[in-house]
């Protein structure tokens, strides 16, 4: 007995030796340019193996033993270190990690509080990984409503075709603003047809960024008004499984797998996101997969390997034409469409390289390729009186999906939409769109010395492809039909050859940086059906509508470097590419119509002066951080105004306005902080020229007698041209 108790007395001492043994070290680590955390750096310690990841401030805490002993601390995309600790060392302090030189923008992303990007020149606005995590956003278009001068108009509850408009835009399926995933457009055709019809899901996104000013120019077609581009996650520094499971109301479920790592220089990250909601109507629901992976390898010193594919489908019952004034405040939950059904998949492949031949000299060179298919079947409605809708339904019908206005009284300008009914039958229709986008991207950075300084110098070429099939086909046994004759076939063909050249020049505080952007485009659109109804057709190009134009867009940008901030004005020429809504009209004699057979196709695209000037900053001991900006923009050549609004002679308007963004840290509890940010836009436009058209007038909107009365007197008092 007594030598147990011995053998327990002699373990509890060597215990509290080896417990007494351990010591605590702690530290940052940060980028080394912009001082900025690096969140999920992995700090490994060579004796024990222990190790841990830093934080989302880029602190990190781990046991060592008490001698001496080495860290290393690894981050994908940024040259290793080792720091060597002894017995006395507790506290590294700040750990700078040099970013290595075949790192790719697409890999890292700073984790920086601030609210905007300091290396993008001109105006922007940055949703940081820290943001992002804390509001766990359902989808992008709750994050975007936090950016100055961005306004959305929400659209089947899942943003999975985002209406976006910046600056005054056209915001219909963001069809006036650049849509980007990790850098690359991410509009299934981004010159002939821009519309929103692929989103990426908000769970997998690290970061959003929001360019509005001239370097816009580097990035692509589109740049009038603004660009988002969405970073998604990266592959975290050691291995991970990651799963998240949310629900709620109306049945709405999300959920994620993934996992990944970085093994020596090869990081890697599959992912898996699932999402249903049953929508906030009757008869509306999505159910949504995205899966995608990436790889990025160091290859050698000088080179490195980035592959990323992903894939998404979609099965989505939704209406766009349900409702009416009265049937909204009678009921807002009805949709007595219980046919339409939208479907679509997207398959999509980055590929990049980077190679420097010297220390100061890169090539980076970037494949990509997308191919979508839709198909959106939406049942033929019609727009009759509330008090003949039972005459025009019949009871079956009426009784079967319009009940609810049984018990309803009807004034004489109560309207109803419902499914047309001809010869006792429904009808649908379905638009069937497949694209397929490739191209390939090389950009040259080269930095110099000049004025004691650092100078920067980009140069970028982009060849790019594009093909659209537009089909239309209609069906009249009833409203569940899924296939039908078709009656409208066109084919869109696209490639352009663009690119520009920018220098970032620093003098002292001072940076100046021109940018010149050169797009070639060709492209045309041929009528299939027609051809293939004309017997004496002689190949395949006949019927081509060529549009062919060459458009040069030049920019500038000078910033003033102040303490904890700087001030920045920009100027440059933006274009919006005419797409199939405006890409093969005539402008004769001042008014844009249809060509005429034979007749060549001469509409440019719609062009602006950007101007804008501000400030970007910290203040107050660095605990307000902030911008400020105004700006004005003139646009001509003006077609598509809106929704079923155009220029019948081409328009010229001008856009102005401030924008403001404040966060604030409110206090700080050990290394846990409470921010607050909000956003200011005040904006005004006008037109200067054109004569504006609006269709809506004339066919689909149905006025009562105040909007008559109101619409005579603004004619009577010369308010509308």
């Amino acid at each position: 007995m007594m030598k147990k108790i011995i053998s327990l007395f002699i373990a509890s001492i060597i215990f509290s030796i080896s417990a007494f043994s351990q010591k605590v070290i702690s530290g940052k680590v940060v980028d080394k340019i912009d001082t900025q955390p690096l969140i999920g750096a992995l700090i490994l310690v060579q004796s024990s193996g222990n190790a841990t990841t830093t934080d989302e401030q880029g602190y990190f805490e781990l046991e060592t033993e008490s001698g001496n002993d080495l860290l290393t601390i690894k981050y994908l995309g940024y040259e290793k270190r080792s720091i060597d600790v002894n017995a006395n060392t507790s506290d590294i302090g700040i750990i700078e990690m040099d970013r290595a030189k075949t790192t790719l923008n697409e890999v890292v992303v700073s984790a920086s509080p601030h609210n905007y990007k300091s290396t993008f020149k001109g105006s922007n606005f940055r949703l940081s990984p820290v943001t992002l995590k804390n509001i766990n956003p359902i989808s992008t278009e709750e994050v975007l409503r936090n950016v100055p001068g961005v306004n959305i108009i929400g659209d089947m509850g899942l943003s999975n075709r985002p209406n976006i408009s910046i600056r005054g835009s056209w915001g219909r399926r963001s069809k006036k603003v650049l849509l980007m995933e990790d850098g690359t457009p991410s509009a299934p055709a981004p010159y002939i047809a821009p519309g929103a019809y692929y989103n990426p899901v908000s769970d997998r996104l690290t970061s959003i960024e929001v360019y509005k000013g001239a370097d816009m120019l580097r990035f692509g077609p589109n740049n009038m008004y603004g660009a988002v581009n969405y970073i998604t996650a990266l592959p975290p520094q050691k291995p991970e499984l990651r799963v998240k499971l949310v629900g709620g109301q109306r049945n709405y479920q999300t959920g994620l797998l993934s996992y990944g790592g970085t093994w020596n220089n090869l990081g890697a990250l599959v992912e898996g996101v699932y999402k249903k909601f049953d929508g906030f109507t009757d008869n509306s629901s999505v159910e949504l997969l995205n899966l995608n992976a990436k790889i990025f390898a160091k290859l050698s010193e000088n080179q490195s390997l980035y592959f990323k594919v992903s894939a998404q489908s979609e099965d989505n019952q939704a209406s766009l034409s349900s409702q009416t004034p009265f049937t909204f405040d009678t009921d807002p939950t009805q949709n007595p469409l219980d046919a339409d059904q939208f479907t679509m998949r997207r398959y999509g492949v980055d590929i990049i390289h980077k190679w420097l031949p010297k220390s100061n000299l890169s090539f980076t060179s970037k494949i990509y390729a997308s191919d979508f298919e839709r198909d959106w079947w939406r049942q033929v409605t019609a727009k009759v009186k509330a008090s003949e809708v039972q005459a025009y339904l019949g009871e079956t019908i009426l009784n079967n999906r319009y009940s609810y206005l049984n018990r309803e009284v009807f004034g004489e300008e109560d309207y109803v939409i419902v499914g047309r009914v001809q010869d006792g039958r429904e009808s649908t229709t379905d638009s069937r769109w497949t694209y397929t986008v490739s191209g390939f991207k090389e950009t040259l950075d080269y930095d110099w010395g000049a004025f004691g300084e650092k100078q920067y110098l980009e140069v970028g070429f982009n060849f790019h492809r594009e093909t659209f099939k537009d089909r239309f086909l209609v069906a009249d046994s009833s409203r569940w039909a899924r296939s039908g004759r078709t009656t409208n076939d066109l084919w869109y063909r696209l490639w352009s050859a663009n690119g520009y050249i920018r220098n970032e020049f620093n003098v002292g505080k001072f940076g100046v940086t021109p940018i010149v952007r050169i797009e070639h485009v060709n492209m045309y659109r041929q009528d299939l059906l027609s051809l293939a109804q004309n017997p004496s057709t002689s190949g395949t190009e006949e019927g081509r509508e060529p549009n062919v134009y060459t458009q040069f867009l030049p920019g500038v940008t000078v910033d003033y470097r102040i303490k904890n901030g700087e001030f920045y004005g920009s100027f440059y020429q933006g274009m919006i590419a005419p797409s199939k809504v405006f890409g093969f009209l005539v402008e004769q004699d001042g008014i844009v119509t249809n060509p005429l057979a034979g007749q060549s196709i001469n509409i440019d695209p719609e062009l602006s002066w950007n101007r804008e000037i501000g400030w970007r900053g910290t203040i107050w001991k660095q605990r307000i951080d902030g911008q400020l900006t105004y700006f004005n923009n003139t646009s001509r050549n003006f077609y598509a105004g809106g929704r079923n609004e155009v220029f019948e002679e081409l328009g010229k308007i001008n856009v102005q306005g401030l924008e403001v963004a404040i966060g604030a840290e409110i206090f700080k509890i050990n290394q846990h902080n409470f921010r607050v940010f909000g956003n200011i836009n005040v904006m005004q436009s006008k037109v200067l020229d054109g004569k504006l058209v609006d269709k809506d007038l004339f066919s689909q909107v149905i006025h009562s007698n105040s909007t008559q009365n109101e619409y005579i007197e603004k004619v009577n008092t010369k308010s509308i041209r």
